[in-house]
């Protein structure tokens, strides 16, 4: 359960800290923002784990679709905790002529042991080395717009693919299973956004946007020159939003190439390490193809009345599938077999290795439904989230003809008696697998819904948190 200690400093901060806005002498606005959350799980059964040795290490099947399940894997933990910090800077200008120039930077970590952890492990770890250009930053990006106009930003940014699903799924209890999972990617190391002004129609207003993403060549754990050589890895998204009277409607539409596969949606845009790999008794290339994918989603909100707030969500996942990769020699820390080092980049609904490991397309429909209902400082929330089963003409089983349903009641309560942005709340969770084996694809592996789908077909929960926003 949550560490009492930690739940009490965290209320003392809440009744200690505001948000932080002001203006300077030269007309610039600053502004200090962010959040902690506290959040501790039980689980009705603690999760089978499967060792290294037999999954990641061994031929690099993660999902351990080609080497069976040992069946005397240990039993992990059935208590799990979260602490998840985020702090943001930002400044403002606006000039004579309406245009505004802006610079934002934020970090997003979590510090679940020591304190001195604090600042070392990023939410999302993306890049190598240390030092301010070795940091794993959030977001950090310049931009400037004009009301009638619209807004240009450059830098790092967050996908609207990942941050809009969170923001959907979040206050339903599904932000981990919605926002989390699927093809899409959630952070652009470099990117461009345009953004247009709203559009009215005397009804309701149209934004639309469009990003450029991209980053840098993933060589720094490949030893060897591979062939076909690392590929820079490229996004593109499309979002529209529509507003109007009781409703919010939002459209995304991402597409990716030349990246490293994955199906965990909140993943940063890294490279595609290339293809050291050659085939069986040959010094030829195996010539693995670039991998691709997208992601296409409706969202929306709908509001019949004050008290209560519909939420729906679907989306249609494409993968061009990966190869596993193999490459040889040592990389610290290392893990070799037969001088082959996987883990690199452990490929993508790819088939046997009498097919060298080939990658196979996939495709998958997911669905996801909450309701919210607001009673004073309570707010009451369901929610129920669908993974399909995809669509591959891969031999193996990799989790394709897998499906799932994960559900979650919670309770949440504003303490406005101890600050504005404070909040406590708990849920219930409960998900099952239509089959035992690999999860299904749009889930990023076996233990994405909190217990190991290759041994159990069914798991549940209860979790505890408090949440501060300043």
């Amino acid at each position: 359960m949550l560490n009492r200690y930690a739940l009490a400093i965290a209320c003392l901060a809440c009744s200690a800290a505001q948000a932080e806005t002001f203006q300077d002498s030269l007309g610039n606005t600053w502004e200090l923002s962010g959040f902690m959350k506290l959040e501790a799980t039980q689980a009705l059964r603690a999760p089978r784990i499967v060792p290294d040795d037999a999954s990641k290490y061994k031929q690099g099947d993660w999902r351990n679709a080609f080497n069976a399940a040992p069946s005397d894997a240990p039993s992990g933990s059935r208590s799990s905790s979260l602490a998840l910090q985020q702090i943001s800077a930002g400044v403002s200008h606006e000039t004579d002529g309406a245009v505004t120039l802006e610079a934002r930077a934020s970090y997003r970590w979590r510090s679940t042991g020591s304190p001195s952890r604090w600042f070392k492990t990023p939410d999302i770890d993306y890049r190598q080395g240390g030092g301010l250009d070795g940091t794993d930053f959030f977001e950090k990006f310049l931009g400037i717009g004009r009301p009638d106009l619209g807004t240009l930003r450059y830098g790092t940014q967050l996908s609207r693919s990942w941050a809009r699903s969170d923001s959907f799924s979040y206050p339903v209890g599904l932000s981990g299973q919605w926002a989390d999972s699927g093809a899409g990617f959630g952070l652009m190391p470099e990117a461009l956004r345009v953004t247009s002004r709203p559009f009215e129609d005397g009804q309701g207003k149209l934004t639309a946007e469009l990003s450029f993403g991209r980053n840098e060549l993933n060589t720094a754990l490949v030893s060897r020159t591979p062939t076909p050589a690392p590929t820079e890895p490229r996004l593109v998204e499309l979002f529209v939003q529509y507003s109007r009277d009781k409703h919010l409607v939002e459209f995304t539409l991402q597409s990716a190439s030349g990246a490293r596969q994955t199906s965990f949606g909140k993943s940063a845009l890294l490279g595609w390490i290339g293809d050291p790999d050659t085939l069986v008794n040959s010094s030829r290339p195996r010539q693995a193809g670039k991998p691709s994918q997208s992601v296409a989603m409706l969202q929306g909100n709908h509001w019949p009345n004050p008290e209560n707030m519909l939420t729906y969500g679907i989306r249609h996942n494409q993968w061009s599938g990966s190869a596993i990769n193999c490459n040889y020699g040592p990389i610290p820390p290392t893990y070799t077999q037969q001088g082959c080092v996987y883990g690199i980049d452990a490929g993508f609904n790819y088939g046997s290795a009498a097919l060298n490991y080939a990658g196979y397309r996939a495709a998958s429909t997911d669905a996801m439904v909450g309701w919210s209902h607001y009673r004073g400082l309570f707010t009451y929330t369901a929610a129920l989230m669908y993974f399909g089963r995809g669509s591959s003409e891969n031999p193996i089983e990799w989790g394709q003809s897998n499906s799932a349903l994960s559900a979650n009641l919670g309770v949440y309560r504003k303490l406005p008696e101890v600050h504005k942005g404070a909040s406590v709340y708990a849920g219930v969770g409960f998900s099952r697998v239509s089959r035992l084996g690999p999860a299904p694809l749009s889930a990023p592996d076996n233990l994405f819904l909190g217990f190991n789908s290759l041994y159990d077909r069914s798991g549940g929960s209860v979790t505890v948190g408090t949440n501060w926003v300043f």
